[in-house]
């Protein structure tokens, strides 16, 4: 077997010694086998980590599926439906049907990590003719090389640590740096930070990015300012609401996404609050809101159009080194 190709049923028929068509009784379940002889085979099956490809069975040999798969974590997510855009847009254009998967979350509000192990494990028994995926932060069992062994794949938003292979990444840590420095040009000095998971690679960045602002200007980070976990917009509206009751509460509230950002916004109006609200991401109809707020944005379909064109030119054959592209992120600011 040839080193990075699956297994096919030839594989596993030299390996238990049978016939092809043996074997392709074994794996479609198929009466009339002996009892042996189908142990002999599933022996060679779980060796070799052979999986039916669901999608070739209705296809003729060397014919593909004109289809990619974009896997996201939260499709309510407005960053999600705008990139499934940009990806359609480039997908379209090449002949390709985008499928969208979301791995959602689990009872704690993190990555559904058992919805994900089935995706991977659905998209490596079809042809799929590439993959677009928001990950994880890690690879702890190897889900993602196990794709990329069977298609190509693009990661989005963020690389996977101890996965090599082409990323579309924000510019989080700038983005949110500048976003902070544009608070502190505005007199505020207490600014709280409302945010998930600080140790994951997205979050991790954007809080350096923080810290690194209050840092150059000589402002010390207020350890109780700080609220991290937080996994929707009613528990970045209670955190927000808890900032606001301190006896010396922040002036500035830096969220960490658009989730958090709508949280935040909704305990400063309903507090009456004089807080001006930082958030990265986009907000909708942030133009219209009477509550000041500043956003470090940027354009989730461009983002879906950059991966999907690496994806496009890896399913065509590119050989090239992983890439690594960086979209770029702007501020705005809006409100009284």
């Amino acid at each position: 077997m040839g080193q990075g190709r699956p297994p096919t049923m030839r594989d596993v028929a030299e390996h238990a010694g049978v016939s092809i068509s043996t074997v392709s009784r074994v794996v479609n379940a198929e009466k009339y086998v002996d009892p042996v002889t189908r142990a002999t085979v599933e022996a060679s099956v779980a060796a070799l980590g052979f999986l039916r490809n669901e999608s070739a069975r209705t296809l003729r040999p060397g014919q593909r599926t004109a289809t990619i798969a974009l896997v996201v974590e939260d499709l309510t997510n407005p960053f999600s439906a705008e990139l499934a855009h940009g990806v359609e847009i480039v997908a379209a254009a090449s002949g390709y049907v985008v499928l969208l998967l979301s791995t959602g979350r689990d009872a704690l509000g993190d990555r559904d990590q058992v919805r994900e192990k089935e995706i991977v494990g659905e998209l490596l028994r079809r042809r799929v003719d590439g993959v677009l995926m928001v990950p994880g932060d890690d690879d702890a069992e190897g889900r993602y090389a196990a794709l990329a062994e069977r298609a190509p794949i693009v990661f989005v938003d963020r690389l996977p640590k101890g996965v090599r292979g082409d990323v579309v990444l924000l510019d989080n840590a700038g983005g949110s740096r500048r976003l902070t420095q544009l608070l502190l040009d505005r007199g505020h000095r207490r600014i709280a930070y409302v945010g998930g998971d600080r140790g994951s690679g997205t979050g991790a960045k954007r809080y350096s990015g923080f810290r690194a602002a209050l840092r150059a200007a000589g402002v010390r980070e207020e350890r109780d300012l700080l609220r991290f976990n937080q996994h929707s917009s009613e528990e970045a509206r209670t955190a927000t609401q808890d900032l606001l009751a301190l006896p010396e509460p922040p002036t500035a509230v830096f969220c960490d996404n658009n989730r958090m950002t709508v949280g935040a916004l909704l305990a400063v109006h309903r507090a009456r609050a004089d807080v001006v609200i930082g958030g990265f991401d986009a907000v909708e109809l942030a133009e219209v809101l009477v509550d000041r707020v500043a956003l470090a944005t940027y354009d989730p379909v461009d983002v879906g159009r950059q991966a999907a064109r690496l994806l496009v030119e890896r399913m065509g054959g590119s050989e090239a080194p992983p890439r690594r592209t960086t979209v770029p992120v702007v501020l705005a600011e809006f409100g009284d």
